[in-house]
């Protein structure tokens, strides 16, 4: 019955067979990133208007002003100064992410009465929309009326309240705990994962040869874990370089610019400068912005193999 399938022609419909399999994801990929950014590209080297939506060629002039610009009563170049104030916040929100959910994970993996309770709590904050989990923490950390502030004075920690989204250290180091908050689920989730794939073999073999719970964790554990670590770290990097609500919901990028990161800055740009040509400026620091993103992604991946091969 399945003489019909073979022929000259069977190859060819083998081939187009797997083509059209694979056939979805390839237009998802087409719609969802190749043409985003490709047409991001495209208009960072034009002058789009609300006068004119007629793109006018702009060469490389869009760059250069991303390289150039000063915002009036600041010092420095304004996209400069909101890539390294990304960065900065990047790197403290992923460094209480990965600690923090390091953590989590271990407490976690213990044999505790109700640990699927707790495993259920800690996966919540994921659940939420970013901009109700950014409101809560904007409401938490109000001057007036705020939870933390309430508690502060009521142990007598601080004898006023404390501005935490009005002044430019506490906000910058307000809105990376919030972020860090809403993406602490996930990086404990695969790091739970992680531990839970370690096999229980060598934890008992280094118990035999008297290894300590600390000599364990640094000597067994983590080295297995440790591709796992990255590369939750690695997503998670990518996620926090581009996150806006939390810093738009609880600050808008202020005050004045403490935690005005790339994608608040771009926003500014395209909107306030859009009679102006904005947009087109504003897909310029987009395309430099997916360049970093990219740089920093490519050293992840070159960490991760290397570790990969050290411990072969």
């Amino acid at each position: 019955m399945f003489h019909r399938w073979r022929g000259p022609g069977a190859r060819w419909r083998a081939r187009w067979a797997g083509f059209l399999y694979v056939l979805p994801m390839l237009l998802y990929l087409a719609l969802f990133l190749i043409y985003p950014i490709g047409r991001v590209l495209y208009l960072s080297f034009f002058d789009v208007t609300l006068l004119s939506m007629t793109p006018q060629w702009a060469g490389w002039s869009n760059y250069l002003w991303a390289f150039t610009f000063r915002m009036p009563g600041q010092e420095g170049v304004y996209f400069l100064a909101s890539l390294g104030r990304t960065v900065l916040w990047v790197g403290l929100s992923l460094l209480l992410k990965v600690s923090l959910g390091l953590a989590g994970a271990i407490l976690l993996h213990q044999e505790l009465a109700g640990r699927q309770v707790y495993r259920t709590l800690a996966v919540l904050p994921w659940g939420l929309p970013w901009a109700i989990a950014a409101m809560t923490w904007a409401w938490t950390m109000n001057t007036q009326f705020g939870l933390v502030n309430g508690v502060l004075l009521r142990l007598g920690l601080v004898s006023q309240p404390v501005a935490f989204l009005g002044a430019p250290v506490a906000a910058f180091v307000s809105t990376a705990v919030a972020d860090a908050w809403i993406g602490l689920p996930f990086m404990v989730v695969m790091i739970l994962a992680g531990l839970q794939s370690v096999p229980g073999d060598l934890l008992d073999a280094a118990l035999v040869d008297g290894a300590s719970p600390w000599i364990r964790f640094f000597r067994v554990t983590l080295p297995l874990v440790r591709p796992v670590v990255l590369t939750t770290a690695l997503l998670s990097t990518v996620w926090t370089f581009n996150s806006f609500d939390p810093i738009w919901v609880m600050t808008r990028g202020g005050p004045v610019s403490a935690t005005e990161t790339l994608p608040i800055a771009i926003y500014n740009v395209a909107f306030r400068l859009l009679r102006f040509g904005g947009l087109g400026k504003a897909a310029a620091m987009t395309t430099v912005q997916v360049l970093v993103v990219t740089a920093i992604t490519l050293g992840y991946l070159q960490a991760l193999r290397g570790g990969q091969e050290g411990s072969q």
